[in-house]
């Protein structure tokens, strides 16, 4: 079950209906284990089992839902 990380910095991310908005179309991906979006930072996180999904998915997924995807973020520590 190989575990990845995405990362993204997303332009149009705006208070508690968008959060919940990209956290529900992106579980809705088999293989995604745990969404999280921090709004103040436009930062969205994504751990899936890249078996079941991946990257590629997750950014078009974001794309569909109408959120622009600024940057690849992965470098960013967030922690």
């Amino acid at each position: 079950m190989p575990q990845e990380s995405a990362n993204f910095i997303v332009e149009n991310i705006h208070g508690k209906h968008d959060l919940k908005e990209v956290k529900r179309e992106l579980d809705q991906l088999h293989g995604v284990h745990s969404v999280s979006v921090n709004t103040q930072h436009n930062l969205v996180c994504v751990d899936y089992d890249s078996s079941g999904t991946s990257y590629d998915e997750i950014e078009n997924r974001l794309n569909k839902a109408g959120y622009e995807i600024a940057a690849d973020a992965s470098q960013i520590n967030t922690r």
